[in-house]
C-alpha cells in the first residue's frame, strides 16, 4: 500500500456532506437554548448555534445586542446564515429596542424574536393561544396548569413537531391583530424562529 503523504492529507475531501446554514442565536436563558435543542428541530434546514462568550445576566436590549456582536466576531458567519436575537419585552420601552430594530434593519439575515412579556408566552402556546397572559405572573400560571412540574427547563422530548406548528400558528394569529415591530401584550415573535427551523417539514 502506497505511503500517504503530508500533502494528501491537506487535500479537501469531496462528496462530504454539503455545508448546512447556521442561525446564530442570541438567547437569554437556558429555557430558550432548551428549546432549540430539542429533538425535533434535528432535522431542521438550518443549525442551530449559540456564539461562545455571552455572558447569561440581564441587560437592556441595546446591550444584549453588542454583546451579541462582540461574540459573533469570533464567529465563522456565513453568507447564507442568519443571526437571531430572541429577546424578552419585560419591563423596557420601546426606545430601548432602537438599536435592535436598526440592527434587524441593517441586514436582511438579521432577525428578532420579541416576546411580549417573556420567551415562555410561546411555551404555553403549544397548549392554548395564551388569551389574557400580558403578564410574566400570568404567563407563570397558566403554563403550570399544563406543565405542573416546569421549571425553566425543557427536555429534549418535550415538544413533537406537531406541537410546535400548533404554538406556531396559535402566536401568528395573535400577531396578527398588532401591526406595530414589537408584539404587544400577551403577543410573542418567537415563532417566526420556530417556523424558520420547521420549513417544509
Amino acid at each position: 500500500m502506497a505511503r500517504r503523504t503530508r500533502k494528501d492529507a491537506l487535500k479537501r475531501k469531496t462528496g462530504g456532506r454539503e455545508y448546512r446554514s447556521v442561525c446564530w442565536v442570541s438567547a437569554e436563558g437556558q429555557t430558550e437554548k432548551d428549546y432549540l435543542r430539542m429533538d425535533a428541530f434535528k432535522d431542521a434546514p438550518m443549525a442551530v448555534k449559540f456564539p461562545k462568550d455571552i455572558h447569561p445576566d440581564r441587560r437592556n436590549p441595546a446591550a444584549v445586542l453588542k454583546r451579541f456582536q462582540k461574540a459573533m466576531r469570533t464567529e465563522d458567519f456565513r453568507k447564507n446564515d442568519e443571526a437571531w436575537v430572541v429577546v424578552d419585552v419585560d419591563t423596557w420601552g420601546e426606545e430601548e429596542f432602537a438599536e435592535l430594530l436598526a440592527w434587524a434593519d441593517s441586514d436582511p439575515r438579521h432577525h428578532l424574536a420579541i416576546s411580549n412579556p417573556k420567551f415562555e408566552l410561546f411555551l404555553l402556546m403549544h397548549f392554548d393561544r395564551g388569551n389574557g397572559c400580558t403578564t410574566p405572573q400570568k404567563v407563570d400560571e397558566v403554563l403550570k396548569r399544563y406543565w405542573q412540574r416546569y421549571d425553566k427547563r425543557v427536555s429534549v422530548t418535550r415538544f413533537s413537531l406537531d406541537e410546535i406548528k400548533a404554538a406556531v400558528e396559535n402566536a401568528a394569529k395573535k400577531r396578527a391583530s398588532c401591526k406595530d415591530i414589537i408584539p404587544g401584550p400577551g403577543m410573542t415573535d418567537a415563532h417566526l424562529l420556530a417556523a424558520r427551523l420547521i420549513e417544509g417539514r
